[in-house]
């Protein structure tokens, strides 16, 4: 029964922290909570400190900066396994440092958003007020490591049903960049033709004079 148990909750644990948090890496300033099950003497709450790192009960500092939470659920089980037989560990977030989202590029109101919890690209485009060029195709998400993700964004936004927008979650300290369209300046070109139409007229016009 007790391997069943520990089966289950295995599944369950796996599949919390690879569908909600698979992206975000954990930083400095991040409040986490890791658990063990069955043994609450290893489970706790943990602040990380700006090296990085935390302390934890038996095993000492932690390197957890960078991290993600699937990451460090795989470290703390195979540390824990001198002390603990067949450690089940997970670990969530509490609450994160940033706890900003920033858009720039072409977007209609660039600036910096403030967010609860880990958004899809949908909505963090729509606090932005959307993509100017209706047209456009690709935006880009650069993420608080600097990693960066492209985005087909009308595919995104044709078959929104069918994408799982949560693939693109956004989490505190990311970026989403939508590159400046090129458009034709054609008032420019207008000028600059309408100028050498009349530097045109004016070389004939003298040619003919001198002729005469």
């Amino acid at each position: 029964m007790k391997y069943i148990i520990i089966t289950l909750t295995l599944l369950f644990l796996s599949i919390s922290c690879f569908g909600e948090v698979e992206e975000y890496v954990l930083q400095p300033g991040d409040v986490i909570s890791i658990s063990i099950v069955e043994h609450p003497e290893f489970s706790g709450r943990h602040k990380i400190r700006p090296d990085g790192r935390i302390n934890y009960p038996v095993i000492g500092e932690i390197d957890v900066a960078s991290l993600t939470c699937a990451q460090l659920v795989k470290i703390m089980q195979g540390k824990l396994s001198s002390y603990v037989n067949n450690p089940v560990a997970s670990v969530s977030i509490e609450s994160y440092y940033a706890n900003k989202i920033f858009a720039i590029g072409d977007v209609a109101r660039p600036g910096e958003y403030q967010i609860y919890e880990p958004i899809d690209v949908l909505k963090a485009i729509a606090m932005c007020g959307g993509v100017k060029n209706s047209r456009a195709k690709i935006i880009k998400i650069i993420r608080g490591d600097g990693s960066i993700i492209s985005v087909n964004l009308r595919d995104l936004w044709n078959n929104s049903t069918k994408y799982d927008t949560k693939k693109y979650l956004l989490y505190p300290g990311d970026t989403i960049y939508a590159p400046e369209s090129f458009q034709m300046p054609w008032g420019l070109i207008a000028s600059i033709l309408g100028i050498l139409s009349v530097s045109l007229t004016i070389i004939l016009t003298v040619d003919n004079l001198s002729k005469n």
